[in-house]
């Protein structure tokens, strides 16, 4: 039960840091162009690079929690995998409503794929 509540706990945190991140990214090329609203586009920058970056270091902390009972072999691709996962859907598909192509969903299961291979 512990190792799944960590390997949740990674997940949402490092899904967390790369929406927070993208976001980040909406509001970077705002502050620079001196239009008079710069401020408020640089506090949101920041805002959100805080958030993304707190967010990663929670995930690094769940992963090195995880590493107590897991191999790194198990570990490693387990969390990058559903990480890649979580983003894909939490942050392309609900976050910022992206059209995801058949063929990204068809790595996704791929990836899926691998993660139970790589977990036995």
């Amino acid at each position: 039960m512990r190792t799944i509540l960590l390997l949740l706990a990674n997940l949402t945190a490092n899904t967390g840091a790369h929406v927070s991140l993208k976001l980040s990214s909406r509001h970077g090329g705002d502050w620079r162009s001196g239009d008079g609203g710069c401020g408020r586009a640089l506090r949101q920058f920041l805002a959100w690079q805080v958030v993304g970056n707190f967010a990663a270091f929670g995930g690094t902390l769940a992963f090195t929690a995880l590493l107590r009972g897991v191999p790194l072999h198990v570990a490693y691709p387990l969390t990058e995998g559903l990480t890649a996962v979580g983003v894909q859907v939490v942050g392309g598909l609900v976050v910022f409503h992206e059209k995801i192509p058949p063929l990204a969903w068809a790595g996704t299961g791929l990836i899926l794929c691998g993660i139970v291979m790589f977990s036995f």
